[in-house]
């Protein structure tokens, strides 16, 4: 079989930020339904990632090169990626998270068989790009790659081949081998996470595993893909053999900790970091990313930044929620202000010399754009329904209902100029889950929610519109009245909503917007009609600022919303719905603050064509 791909690096990237996206999609799942502290978890999964990727540039070098590596970041020969590296240093920031952050058992647990799943992944792009590639082989699954491929360029360069073949050798695709095996792998830890008794086990097994199976597959894999060039030893790497030990002393670990009286690798009782305490992990944090910032590509910086950003705003909320006096609340969320511009000055440098990115998209025809979003909030409703004759008209009955609310979301679009008008095809996937509070009956119920949402936009110079759908398990926090005798729940369901918008003037000087439901990643908990009024500020596709307000029947917000480059790729926007009026509940005789809602996402572009 041929493996030729038009532009084999994308895949990789996609595999490489998809592998990310899954795992820390679990995690949050995991930590919405068990009720942790998402920013602590947030916190967690940068500390991880960051390890992740610095340890696996760090490993594919030789020691003496480090110092090159770090300031030559992933340009040259320093762009190579060694896994097992990489998952070595992962497991040292989690072990740092355990202690710093208070990270419970059962997060370890989950790390243990989550982890190869997103190495699985990731195993899929590495296929496809052609690195990582096994030894010949004439089996009929084998696979071959084009000239300019690692494995056409290894195979000429050691006179397995002719210099002008079209082919590599046929080689053992071991990268789809390790994938399946990485699923066996997670499935085998899941499966045996309760038979372990003491702490940190089910990770240690995880490990066990990993090193055992990369030893195996390693008699398939070409010897000058296992990363630094050593020496060898009865015919294979160093690298190989030394993944073979760690296999048995972690083997070994296992049995010690589960065998002995006490365990080996205690889990220390410890107390929830302050929130002080959290604002100091996040400065040393962004600066660690800002100190290795040389060394991430765009879609390594997306991946650390769609966790750490969400985390410092969560965090600055709460510590404005707080009851501390308000000195107290500013002092401390004027800590976070830090590490929000470190991260925005460790953005990865553009490599193509183009000083503005404003210039840049003046010649741009078409390009492609990979979104990450999250939406959360706490809002306050009243469900009117059992309508009925009263002495001044229709009265009804009114239930009261709290909605505690965590969704994230994935998208891709294709935009594509032609003179003054611009069109975009995409589709967004999201998912999360909704903590429905009744204030009227003091039950509580929890709605996964997941949709898929097609759309496309349509934009010339003074008008542009917007048509799309949302499909899937929608609620909506209803709007009007229900004509219904009975209704016992704060939200309806439907498998389809509808979403539009509309906009005239220019985006680049001030532009009035119409739009119902076309709010990344999900227009949950309620549609409302949003009336807005931005500006460009001379741009008209990468930076714009606009002021709004949602209406519905019952309730109206005022809102803000930005969105910017922060270079050619990069991009992120924000939309804040000020809380509005208190809420009062009628059922218990109180009044409740609102509190206001945020949406934050933040977007790749690639494959432009000019």
């Amino acid at each position: 079989m041929k493996i030729d791909v038009s532009d084999p690096g994308y895949y990789f990237s996609l595999s490489y930020v998809l592998a990310f996206t899954v795992t820390f999609a679990v995690f949050i799942f995991y930590s919405i339904k068990s009720k942790i502290s998402i920013p602590k978890l947030l916190l967690m999964l940068t500390t991880v990632a960051l390890f992740t990727i610095v340890g696996s540039r760090l490993t594919a070098v030789p020691l003496s090169e480090w110092g090159t590596a770090l300031t030559s970041g992933n340009t040259g020969h320093h762009q190579d990626r060694y896994a097992v590296g990489g998952l070595i240093f992962g497991l040292a920031g989690l072990i740092l998270c355990r202690h710093i952050l208070n990270i419970d058992r059962a997060l370890l647990n989950l790390y243990a068989w989550v982890a190869p799943i997103g190495l699985a992944i990731q195993k899929t792009g590495c296929f496809i790009n052609g690195c990582c590639f096994g030894k010949p082989s004439a089996l009929p699954w084998s696979v071959q790659y084009p000239y300019g491929t690692g494995a056409h360029f290894h195979h000429v360069a050691h006179d397995l081949t002719d210099a002008g073949a079209a082919w590599s050798l046929s080689i053992h695709p071991v990268q789809l081998y390790e994938a399946i095996l990485l699923l066996v792998v997670s499935f085998l830890v899941w499966k045996s996470r309760k038979y372990w008794i003491k702490a940190w086990s089910t990770l240690i097994f995880s490990f066990c595993l990993f090193f055992a199976l990369r030893f195996v597959t390693g008699f398939l894999r070409d010897p000058g893909t296992f990363g630094t060039v050593t020496a060898f030893f009865l015919g294979l790497n160093i690298q190989h053999w030394s993944l073979l030990l760690i296999a048995c002393i972690s083997g070994t670990a296992l049995l010690l900790n589960e065998k002995a009286s006490h365990p080996l690798f205690r889990v220390l009782p410890g107390k929830e970091p302050s929130l002080k305490s959290l604002a100091l992990y996040a400065i040393i944090l962004s600066s660690a990313i800002l100190f290795f910032r040389s060394m991430f590509t765009g879609f390594e910086w997306l991946s650390l930044t769609i966790r750490f950003i969400p985390a410092v705003v969560i965090l600055i909320i709460a510590v404005f929620m707080s009851a501390k006096p308000a000195r107290v609340r500013l002092t401390t969320a004027s800590f976070f202000i830090v590490p929000v511009c470190l991260t925005v000055l460790s953005v990865p440098p553009d490599s193509t010399g183009n000083n503005s990115a404003r210039n840049f998209y003046r010649d741009v025809k078409s390009y492609k754009r990979l979104d990450f979003a999250a939406s959360f909030g706490n809002f306050y409703s009243t469900t009117s329904y059992n309508p009925r004759e009263g002495e001044c008209g229709t009265v009804y009955t009114h239930d009261d209902y709290q909605h505690i609310y965590r969704i994230g979301g994935a998208g891709f679009s294709k935009t594509k100029v032609e003179g003054t008008s611009a069109t975009t095809l995409g589709v967004n996937v999201f998912g999360g889950v909704n903590n429905e509070n009744s204030l009227s009956w003091g039950w509580e119920r929890n709605d996964f929610l997941w949709g898929v949402n097609p759309y496309i936009r349509y934009d010339l110079r003074w008008v542009g519109l917007g048509l799309g759908a949302q499909m899937g398990n929608i609620r909506w926090v209803p709007a009007g009245p229900i004509n219904q005798t009975k209704f016992n729940r704060g939200t309806r369901f439907s498998p389809f909503l509808p979403e539009v918008l509309v906009r005239a003037g220019r985006r680049d000087i001030v532009d009035l917007q119409y739009n119902y439901g076309f709010t990344y990643p999900s227009s949950f908990p309620v549609n409302l009609h949003e009336f807005s009024i931005g500006s460009g500020f001379g741009s008209e596709t990468n930076y714009h600022f606009s002021a709004g307000l949602g209406v519905t029947n019952y309730y109206s917000f005022p809102f803000i919303s930005a969105e910017a480059l922060l270079n050619k790729s990069i991009g992120l926007s924000v939309k804040y719905y000020f809380p509005g009026e208190d809420f009062y509940s009628y059922d218990t005789g109180t009044t409740i603050p609102r509190k206001g809602r945020l949406n934050f996402s933040l977007n790749y572009r690639f494959g432009f064509e000019k």
